[in-house]
């Protein structure tokens, strides 16, 4: 049998204590929360994703609500549970709070999928706790529990077949064909414990007319679903949920000599989080079925919270040993909520890139808006870094700091992305987009100082006039010149895009301020354009401005 063995490189699962001190993520890497609104149970796990896309496992959190316990017979989610699920959501989201988390992604499942009143559910979430709750198909939910296990569990080494992937959960029974590349069957029935467990099962112990009834139900919903599993030939076959966690915890007792003795080594070679056995699984159901739930309570590694519907989860994974032939089932510890962070990482790599190249988030967000607004790249990374230079060589006239500094490549990393509205006017509509383009991290009045400064790069100069400079204190008004003044030269200086200044190196006199340009070619466009534009920066600085050309012996 060939390994199915956890992958190294992206699942390092380390559960810390709950008393662990908060620690926020390197620079470089994303802190994640996924949280998997189920039937039985919510889940959650917080994970923190490097630039390489690896995975390591921060925490874990789950909570037996039963949100679908009442609503499968009455298709109605009842007031108490909503008010369960709604307080387990406000810890788990203190929880990413306190872990600083900046991403929660939450989606829903068959409970809230098929309830009439599901939406008043996702709307009193996003009202009480501003937390958006999508609300997945059927279809997504079992392509996301693939995307979990296949994160989790290394298929590339499974050459023999696919493999079958089953998923009991409260609501619903996924079922996966699949290998390492994609999966060859996605299906969802509507079999889950609690759903069966309120339709068919009204006595306890289980009466024989309840048992017949379930098992002939089970008959027909996966008689015809067995056959196009079996057309696939699966090879090997992996179980996630709490049921069947539970169901390998309780028949671990029963397991065969033969695995107890070492004479199988299935579970080492499979490296997965435990397996059932089909021997151990028909005794175990045996007794089941015959024990009442205040029995049932007592069976080492069932779930209290599961002993009234762990009778029908166990008969249907009975079932499917029986009608699939199989006589193992390794577990995996990666499921929907793993599959939903393996979901995001492969939309946003990119960006997880990008973290690990640029660590400060601050400069990351304008990347983004700039990127967002199919910007000129060359252009305004070339016009930022002549922005540096001649605010360090005029330092000793308009005595700003770093943080000023960092405005004002900011708003030349940014002052033509208006382009992307229009050409006409363009310098405001840069100033709208960064005014109102999402930028993170950043004050209200940086924000301003950036669209100001990005908004007189051309055209009329900083007046009172303007509104949305006048509304700016004093200290940030001055930045707003001086920024802009120096962003006019820099921005007149690679007029052709081509960026043939190389550099600028200032000189500083009493009423002189002489620019000594450095570069390669013709300069007569640039100069003629930062002559154009110079009026402000001798504005500014009280001081006239020349430019020195280099020496043409060495061009």
């Amino acid at each position: 049998m060939h390994r199915l063995a956890k992958s190294s490189s992206t699942l390092k699962a380390a559960r810390k204590p709950r008393s662990a001190p908060k620690a926020s993520a390197p620079p470089s890497e994303l802190r994640l929360a996924a949280i998997d609104v189920g039937s039985n149970s919510i889940h959650m796990v917080i994970a923190q994703v490097d630039g390489d896309g690896g995975v390591t496992t921060l925490w874990r959190m789950k909570e037996m609500v039963g949100l679908g316990r009442i609503s499968f017979p009455s298709r109605r989610l009842s007031m108490e549970a909503m008010d369960r699920a709604v307080a387990t959501l406000r810890r788990f989201q203190q929880e990413t709070q306190r872990r600083q988390c900046e991403k929660v992604i939450a989606v829903a499942t068959s409970a809230v999928r098929e309830a009439e009143n599901g939406g008043d559910f996702v709307e009193r979430v996003r009202r009480e706790l501003r937390l958006p709750l999508r609300v997945i198909s059927a279809r997504e939910e079992a392509r996301l529990i693939y995307l979990g296990v296949r994160h989790a569990v290394d298929l590339e080494h499974i050459r023999d077949g696919p493999v079958l992937i089953i998923d009991v959960g409260g609501g619903s029974v996924e079922f996966i064909v699949a290998d390492a590349a994609r999966p060859l069957l996605l299906e969802s029935r509507k079999l889950g414990a609690a759903r069966m467990t309120a339709r068919y099962i009204k006595s306890d112990p289980i009466s024989p007319e309840d048992l017949k009834t379930l098992l002939r139900n089970y008959d027909a919903e996966l008689a015809p679903l067995c056959e196009r599993i079996l057309a696939l030939k699966p090879r090997h076959a992996i179980g996630t949920s709490g049921t069947i966690e539970n169901l390998a915890a309780m028949s671990l007792k029963w397991a065969s000599a033969k695995s107890a003795d070492g004479q199988s080594s299935d579970h080492h070679k499979l490296g997965s989080a435990g397996w059932i056995e089909k021997d151990a699984l028909s005794r175990l159901v045996s007794r089941l079925v015959e024990s009442d739930s205040k029995n049932r309570r007592h069976i080492d590694g069932l779930d209290e919270k599961r002993q009234d519907q762990i009778v029908a989860g166990a008969l249907l994974v009975h079932e499917l040993f029986h009608r699939l032939g199989l006589n193992r089932m390794a577990l995996s510890n990666g499921a929907m909520r793993e599959g939903i962070l393996a979901d995001y990482m492969s939309r946003h790599i990119p960006d997880l890139k990008i973290r690990r190249e640029v660590p400060d988030p601050r400069r990351r967000a304008v990347l983004d808006l700039a990127r967002r607004c199919n910007w000129n790249q060359e252009h305004s990374e070339h016009v930022a870094m002549l922005c540096r230079q001649l605010f360090d060589a005029l330092r000793p006239l308009h005595h700003l700091g770093p943080r000023q500094r960092s405005l004002l490549e900011f708003a030349a990393l940014l002052h033509d992305i208006g382009w992307h509205v229009a050409a006409k006017g363009h310098h405001k509509h840069s100033m709208y987009l960064i005014l109102h383009g999402g930028l993170k991290g950043f004050t209200p009045e940086e924000l301003a100082i950036i669209g100001n400064i990005a908004r007189y790069h051309r055209k009329s100069p900083p007046s009172v006039s303007h509104e949305s400079f006048a509304s700016l204190s004093a200290a940030a008004r001055k930045v707003v010149r001086v920024g802009a003044a120096i962003l006019r030269i820099a921005d007149g200086l690679d007029r052709t895009h081509c960026g043939v200044v190389h550099g600028v190196r200032a000189k500083i006199g009493k009423n002189k301020i002489r620019l000594r340009i450095d570069g390669r070619g013709d300069l007569e466009l640039e100069l003629w354009a930062a002559r154009r534009k110079m009026g402000l920066f001798s504005d500014v600085f009280q001081r006239s401005l020349s430019f020195d050309l280099p020496d043409p012996k060495r061009t």
